[in-house]
């Protein structure tokens, strides 16, 4: 018992708190302490709808469903020609659906890190192929840890392997990949492309073998599903076929990845099912979302990680609260992120929050009202520099967007586009000489968000890239060769 609250002890001095300086990755050079957002009492939602939200959550669990590489506009919901998800369409339709969400990063470690620690890939500094998550205060799994919840976490990705730190507060790491590569005939299957890779049914099985043991306690479960990541596909004894508006199924390039986020609805589907049949689903907060989403050629692009267009960063977020909470489902369209998903849990459950946060509560959106800010969202990519853009940082870019406009910077700042999504919904047509003003302001708006940084954006004067170091997180055979079947490694 000593050593269970010594160790919440320690946990809650995470929570705390403040790192006061780290090094730049590669050089001994000292940067500049990140700045953390510090919630006003008006933002920690004291107005009556919040009351009633908070209300309906205490003692609620916590499902965090996680589908890899899945953007926005594929889905269903999102108005995608094929029917790709009725699974997570019903889920969407009774929901907080979140239409104008975006990945802090184009890809899986920097872009979850922001989700687990509620920081900015400039300042987490998670950004390298082997980059370890450290970083100050405590993460999201602490927080709830420390606060009485059993975790668990469950990860189909090699990208989220223990020895890159992102066990850190959770009871239970399981990494799916594993089992895969341990047992090809009972989890892995094989695409065109040759490459075994990690089937959903395996996650999906691991979890509901640990809901069905956990389901009359407390709990935070998150869950990484690979599907619709590449090698796209489904398993070929997935009988669905996509029906489009003349009912013939899709024949472009991106038709297998369809068919594989297809497949991820129907597990989601089997999910929720389970949920219900153990009588969990209404006793908990439940949200679905992506990483960040997947190119089929849009801007001289495939795949994810090179860019900060839409078609690698929109991706899909909805929270789903227990019927007590009295939250009406409902589409927003004001801009999200995933480091605003953190403060937003905690001040929902009203548990004591780190210092260390950059996001923002955004409590008011589950709640029907109407934010007196709907603020921005910045992303970052490092391009195809596998360093985080050590090596190479005149291929990191940066987007700033707000309800209505994407301003892009990259190529060290000699590159500036600026989109009107109203009218240019795939971010096409660059209006920058045009709209001067509303340049000028965005600029201001990123230099502002800038200085928070702890690596100062290196489209910026002086800029700096801050990547945390990689050294000790031992990437074993199998994590190697996971990575290597995903395309990170050569």
């Amino acid at each position: 018992m000593g050593r269970h609250r010594e160790g919440r002890r320690r946990v809650w001095a995470g929570c705390i708190g403040l790192l006061a300086a780290t090094q730049l990755s590669g050089c001994g050079a000292k940067l500049p302490p990140a700045k953390y957002h510090v919630p006003s009492p008006q933002e920690f939602s004291t107005f009556p709808a919040a009351q009633q939200l908070r209300a309906g959550a205490k003692g609620a669990n916590l499902i965090i469903i996680l589908l890899d590489a899945a953007r926005a506009d594929h889905f269903t919901s999102f108005g995608y020609q094929w029917d790709t998800t009725p699974n997570l369409g019903g889920f969407f339709d009774d929901s907080v659906l979140l239409t104008e969400a975006y990945a802090t990063a184009p890809v899986t470690k920097p872009s979850v890190t922001s989700l687990f620690t509620s920081q900015f890939p400039d300042t987490h500094g998670t950004l390298g192929i082997d980059a370890k998550m450290t970083g100050d205060g405590a993460t999201l799994a602490e927080c709830m840890r420390a606060a009485g919840y059993t975790t668990a976490a469950f990860t189909a990705s090699p990208s989220l392997a223990e020895c890159f730190g992102f066990r850190r507060g959770f009871e239970l790491f399981h990494e799916v990949f594993r089992d895969a590569g341990l047992h090809p005939a009972g989890g892995g299957f094989t695409r065109d492309t040759g490459a075994q890779v990690v089937d959903g049914a395996l996650v999906l099985g691991s979890v509901s073998d640990w809901l069905r043991e956990h389901k009359t306690q407390r709990f935070f479960v998150y869950m990484h599903f690979r599907e619709p990541h590449s090698p796209y596909g489904a398993p070929s004894d997935f009988k669905r076929r996509l029906a489009g508006p003349d009912g013939r199924p899709p024949e472009d390039d991106s038709a297998a990845y369809d068919e594989g986020l297809a497949y991820a609805d129907s597990l989601v589907g089997k999910l929720l099912a389970e949920l219900r049949a153990l009588g969990v689903l209404d006793k908990s907060v439940v949200i679905v979302l992506a990483d960040h989403g997947e190119a089929f050629g849009e801007h001289g692009a495939s795949g994810h990680g090179s860019t900060v267009y839409g078609e690698m960063l929109h991706v899909p977020m909805a929270f789903h609260l227990p019927a007590r909470c009295g939250a009406t489902p409902a589409r927003r369209s004001e801009v999200f992120c995933h480091a605003d998903v953190m403060p937003t849990l905690l001040d929902l459950f009203q548990l004591p929050a780190p210092n260390t946060m950059q996001g923002r509560s955004r409590l008011r959106l589950l709640s029907g009202e109407k934010e007196e800010n709907a603020g921005y969202v910045v992303s970052r990519s490092s391009g195809r520099d596998v360093t985080g853009g050590l090596k190479h940082p005149e291929q990191v870019s940066y987007a700033l967007r707000t309800s209505r406009y994407t301003l892009i910077l990259a190529n060290l700042g000699q590159r500036v586009k600026l989109y009107d999504r109203d009218r240019d919904p795939g971010e096409e047509h660059d209006v920058a000489k045009q709209h001067k003003e509303v340049l000028d302001d965005l600029r201001g708006r990123f230099s502002a968000w800038a200085d928070t940084q702890r690596g100062r954006p290196v489209v910026l004067p002086d800029g700096r890239v801050f990547v945390t170091t990689g050294k000790g997180a031992g990437m074993d055979p199998e994590v190697r060769r996971q990575m290597k079947a995903l395309g990170y490694l050569k």
